[in-house]
């Protein structure tokens, strides 16, 4: 089985939003993949963007919200209305490289809102820090100083950024002043409802073939991917079952009863070694620690370079799982590799996790 990239924008805009062929690209989806049918309308809640094929859009529309017909670079819209009419504009974007830098991107909000430039040394004042999905990511919150809403109302926008391997993904609210700061906390709930490619062990186990069926000939040993997608290639222990990737899964595998193993890409700025560790760590039921007490080694990868790896057990919360996690930084990407399960089996396949890291290729 050879897997491709899959980015959350591209996997978004081929799961459930209607749109004509140039767009996929734009999205950098597969160039297998198949047109998506038209969107049909959809009620709020959780089913809301669903197509007539059964598919969910990979978060939870929070109650309230309806869906829209998604246009020119958007994957997906929602709108928002209150009973006296003030309204509320919900969009997701896809874009690339040329996505425009932080400051630029928060001065073009301001500008919609009428507000003047800011500098760099005034973007942490604006900058909150939300989870997308189980990704730590950035949000901005302005609000107009006038009212630019048919001279009646002040506006208020919210806008949170995530990098998807090369892709920046930006989900926005904006609108009347009052209704979108009554709708934040659906807002943030709706971040953190995206399925960022991290499901649980037992999921992953629902998703594996069964355990009498053996792995296709090309799983057992190296792996290699087309060249055209610029993945690594990789040698799969024996005993590793390929599982269905999903959103930001690269490949996932299911290790022995219950461990689950993914391959992620992000982009460069992927939140750093220190970040990353401490998330995974709270999952664990473990207290953040700082950069000199993080614990983790280094060992060299056979495409060159190395890779730094974090040896996690957990207790409280966490206690009986285990974690091993491998981070590789590229020029273009970041690559996170994360074997997680039942501690006594994690720790079993610690060999095997070492042997698959370091026997990755770019």
């Amino acid at each position: 089985m050879r897997f491709h990239p899959i980015q959350l924008a591209a996997l978004c805009a081929i799961a459930f939003v209607g749109c004509k062929k140039d767009e996929v690209q734009v999205y950098q989806a597969p160039k297998d993949a198949a047109a998506p049918a038209p969107a049909s309308a959809a009620s709020p809640g959780p089913d809301a963007g669903a197509e007539a094929a059964g598919q969910r859009p990979p978060w939870t529309v929070p109650e309230g919200w309806t869906k829209k017909e998604a246009s020119g670079m958007r994957i997906a819209s929602y709108s928002v209305t209150a009973a006296d009419g003030r309204a509320a504009d919900v969009s997701v974007v896809p874009l690339g490289p040329a996505a425009g830098t932080e400051l630029e991107n928060v001065n073009r909000w301001r500008k919609e809102l009428k507000l003047a430039d800011i500098t760099e040394a005034d973007l942490a004042g604006q900058t909150q820090a939300v989870p997308i999905g189980s990704l730590p990511s950035k949000m901005y919150e302005m609000v107009s100083d006038t009212a630019v809403l048919d001279e009646k109302h002040k506006a208020r926008t919210l806008a949170a950024v995530l990098s998807v391997s090369g892709t920046t993904v930006f989900f926005k609210m904006k609108g009347e002043d009052v209704l979108v700061a009554e709708n934040k906390p659906k807002f943030l709930a709706w971040l953190k409802s995206v399925d960022t490619g991290e499901p649980s062990p037992s999921s992953a186990q629902a998703a594996a073939p069964a355990p009498s069926a053996a792995p296709p000939a090309d799983m057992r040993g190296p792996v290699t991917p087309p060249a055209s997608t610029g993945q690594p290639h990789w040698d799969v222990p024996a005993g590793w079952k390929p599982a269905a990737a999903s959103t930001m899964r690269i490949a996932s595998f299911v290790v022995g009863d219950g461990g689950d193993m993914s391959v992620v890409a992000l982009g460069p700025a992927a939140g750093g070694t220190l970040a990353n560790v401490n998330r995974w760590r709270g999952q664990l039921g473990l207290a953040s620690v700082a950069e000199d007490a993080l614990g983790t080694t280094e060992i060299d990868i056979a495409g060159g370079g190395k890779a730094v790896v974090a040896d996690l057990t957990g207790e409280g919360s966490g206690a009986g799982k285990k974690m091993l996690a491998a981070i590789v930084s590229r020029p273009d990407r970041t690559w996170f590799y994360k074997l997680s399960g039942p501690a006594a089996l994690v720790a079993k396949e610690r060999e095997n996790f070492i042997g698959f890291v370091r026997s990755v290729k770019y």
